[in-house]
């Protein structure tokens, strides 16, 4: 009797080791399958302009903008730049509006997937943006990215601007925000309480 007792100790002792090892191993086969794959990249907003004259008001939106949502920034550069001369460059600007491609601009080797909003500066010319805007928008692919336009402008009327319009003639693909930010360049420093409205309504898109 006493044999046969010890020999179902030892039964009763295998089977409960297999049982526990087996429980064990199936909860690590979970918790290796519940483990999440690596986080995607996760991705930032991204200002995007284009300046020509001396006092660079567009530029100044632009890094405010990039200060207020913690964006990256980066420059349009012309491959030929418009020269500083203002009448000059108005007849180019306007020579350029009228073709459907141009000026060339440098590559600026973006990765887009990295970024989301993007904002896009401009000062304004002949009531839309300047050239070298509009060939940057053509230059990309803004799949299932919001693009939120802003502008710097001298004594025009924001409201009778085709900035938007145009790109949307430009570049119909691209899921444009529907609110165009318009500051007079003058005073582009005082800009930020506006800029703080405008941010929020794109951040909530």
């Amino acid at each position: 009797m006493k044999l046969k007792h010890a020999f179902m100790l030892a039964a009763s002792a295998i089977l409960s080791a297999v049982a526990f090892f087996g429980c064990a191993s199936e909860g690590d086969s979970s918790s290796s399958a519940a483990a999440p794959a690596k986080d995607a990249a996760k991705v930032k907003p991204l200002v995007v302009y284009w300046t020509w004259s001396e006092t660079h008001n567009t530029k100044v939106v632009a890094e405010m903008l990039q200060q207020k949502t913690g964006a990256d920034i980066a420059l349009i550069e012309m491959v030929t730049p418009y020269p500083n001369d203002f009448g000059s460059v108005m007849q180019l600007g306007q020579r350029d509006l009228q073709q459907p491609k141009a000026p060339a601009i440098k590559e600026m080797n973006l990765d887009l997937s990295k970024y989301n909003p993007i904002y896009v500066g401009t000062p304004i010319w002949f009531s839309t943006y300047a050239p070298p805007v509009r060939t940057f928008l053509q230059s990309y692919d803004f799949t299932g990215k919001t693009v939120a336009l802003f502008c710097t402008h001298g004594q025009g009327n924001p409201a009778t601007f085709k900035y938007l319009a145009d790109a949307k003639t430009a570049v119909p693909a691209i899921n444009y925000f529907p609110e165009v930010f318009a500051h007079k360049g003058t005073e582009a420093a005082n800009a930020g309480p506006a800029l703080d409205a405008w941010i929020q309504k794109v951040s909530a898109k």
